[in-house]
């Protein structure tokens, strides 16, 4: 779990923290980078990141949560919007998602998004219901993850416009298997 506070001190410790993390994953895969290195390249001491994060995973769910901030920022008008900005972050900044994948930890990135689409104001109510909504919620979650963990896994490849197209004939197909 990662605790960040609103001290500034704080904020510009977490910031050299996650670069040191963003910089140390151009030179090596995340399994093999310690706290030692993410204090030592971002200069804070070893209590400092402590004080900030549990352990290095922790950066890359803070990573996951403020990347998501980034997205509910833009003020997108539905949720059509929502998922196309989710997609075109995530594959434009692949770092995280795929230290993510490596480590098969992307439960990280489906509880940040889930979060992250309970707290939008114009995500669609399917009805009165809050199970039903959680639940939509969670099928979106599990769809937008298992999308770009699977774009991750074939070596991204595809170009956003390929996946949009294979998204869209997937979930064509899917819809008449369910509809029998």
């Amino acid at each position: 779990m990662y605790h960040i506070h609103g001290d500034k001190r704080v904020h510009a410790s977490v910031g050299l923290i996650t670069q040191a993390l963003l910089e140390l994953l151009e030179e090596k895969p995340f399994s093999r980078i310690t706290v030692a290195d993410l204090q030592r390249r971002s200069t804070v001491s070893r209590s400092t990141f402590y004080r900030c994060f549990d352990r290095t995973e922790d950066v890359l769910a803070y990573l996951c949560d403020t990347g998501f901030d980034k997205v509910l920022e833009q003020n997108l008008p539905d949720a059509q919007a929502v998922s196309v900005a989710v997609f075109r972050y995530w594959m434009r900044n692949t770092a995280v998602l795929e230290a993510l994948v490596e480590v098969r930890r992307t439960d990280i990135l489906f509880a940040s998004l889930r979060r992250c689409l309970s707290r939008m104001d114009h995500f669609p109510a399917l009805s009165d219901s809050a199970a039903e909504n959680d639940y939509f919620i969670a099928i979106v979650t599990s769809v937008i993850t298992g999308i770009l963990t699977t774009w991750i896994e074939h070596g991204k490849q595809e170009t956003e416009e390929q996946v949009f197209e294979r998204v869209s004939a997937g979930m064509v197909s899917a819809i008449l298997l369910v509809a029998g």
